[in-house]
């Protein structure tokens, strides 16, 4: 009979606390696209302000400036809050169990602090409402994304910082139709980084990464919420989402003998929302299912 030693357990629960760790850190769309900022200790929020443009005016020899500008900020107050989850592996099914339960028990966990911490940013693209690009029925087109780049570099209201990446994040089925609209993959047609998914994770943007169009890095999830064959996406600049994250994720393994298990706990302590409204753009675009057909 297997007998688990507290060796064994300890192993273990590294193992699967390492491979949640690497899972998570793959699988997650958003955090490289958005302004995480990390509290300090005793600290459970930030204050982000927001400031108005200046003008510069032709000047005169010998007379005092005039006017002075109102640069008095705004601020936006960003909370963080715990989430989690709880998961437990028995003894029993370790030992009885003839696939590799803390390979994958590692793969789900990461998978769902990934998920979770995408969810909750997907769910701020339906209050990008400034500018807002396509309804349920409307198909995406290379038109409309040039729309999209068009309106945050246009911006006169509240121009994007001259700093920071651009992206657009739309539903894996929609990110696919537009793909299809250049030609089928692999032809000369398709630009080079929207062609090879080897390409794009030797950069190290991740399976998730499309290609880049004008500027903007596309990106794809299937997690993104679909409604009447449809999924609300978005094109935006960095620091227009926020993220304010007292705890990143992780997992801590708690052994409970009478219970003959071991409880692995996973927490994060973060909040999320949106800084300036004007540096995002909603892309609401059809995500029907692909049929497998000529056309996406």
């Amino acid at each position: 009979m297997a007998i688990n030693r507290a060796t064994d357990l300890s192993s273990i629960s590294n193992n699967l606390v390492l491979r949640a760790m690497l899972t998570e850190r793959v699988a997650t769309v958003m955090r490289p696209l958005v302004d995480v900022h990390q509290l300090k200790k005793g600290v459970r929020q930030i204050d982000l302000p927001t400031t108005g443009t200046v003008s510069i005016g032709a000047l005169t020899d010998g007379i005092d400036l005039a006017n002075p500008q109102n640069f008095r900020p705004t601020v936006d107050t960003f909370t963080a809050s715990e989430r989690g989850a709880l998961v437990i592996l028995t003894d029993k099914a370790l030992r009885e169990s003839q696939d590799n339960v803390v390979r994958l028990a590692g793969e789900e966990l990461g998978n769902a602090m990934a998920e979770d911490f995408d969810e909750q940013l997907f769910a701020q693209f339906d209050s990008f409402t400034t500018n807002t690009l396509g309804s349920a029925a409307t198909e995406p087109s290379v038109p409309f994304v040039l729309s999209a780049y068009a309106l945050l570099y246009g911006n006169s209201t509240q121009p994007i910082p001259a700093a920071g990446s651009i992206s657009y994040v739309g539903h894996t089925f929609t990110i696919a139709k537009l793909q299809s609209l250049f030609s089928w993959p692999g032809t000369s047609n398709v630009p080079g980084p929207m062609q090879s998914e080897s390409v794009n994770m030797a950069l190290g943007r991740g399976r998730y990464y499309a290609g880049n169009m004008f500027g903007m890095g596309i990106w794809h999830s299937p997690k993104l919420t679909v409604s009447t064959n449809a999924a609300k996406g978005a094109a935006f600049h960095k620091r227009a989402l926020v993220v304010a994250e007292e705890k990143k994720p992780g997992v801590e393994p708690d052994r409970d003998a009478s219970l003959r298990a071991t409880e692995y706990v996973v927490v994060a302590d973060f909040g999320v929302g949106i800084k300036e409204n004007e540096w995002g753009v909603e892309m609401h675009f059809d995500a029907t299912t692909p049929t497998g057909t000529t056309t996406v």
